[in-house]
């Protein structure tokens, strides 16, 4: 039993971070509207349904690599839209 609600919070601890990096990220955008938040804020959604789908149904993806490879880009996409918002907000200042 003890396992099992380890191996549960394990799977469910990135299911957590993602809510949280798409509500601090959705939080800035509501107080400056950049285009590279709203970049940050579509890619993290698409990666969070990615992970919710290999949550519920991790052997059905195992077999599919194109899933894994447009995860990767969804979290670069998410990176890159940060990392635009970074560099946007330093020029400013």
């Amino acid at each position: 039993m003890s396992g099992g609600l380890t191996q549960m919070l394990q799977s469910l601890a990135p299911l957590l971070v993602s809510l949280m990096l798409l509500a601090a990220v959705f939080l800035l955008w509501q107080r400056q509207r950049s285009v590279w938040l709203m970049v940050a804020i579509v890619a993290e959604v698409i990666g969070l349904g990615f992970r919710a789908l290999f949550f519920a149904a991790p052997g059905v993806i195992q077999g599919h690599s194109s899933f894994f490879a447009l995860w990767t880009l969804c979290a670069l996409a998410f990176a890159g839209g940060l990392l635009g918002y970074a560099i946007e907000t330093t020029q400013r200042r």
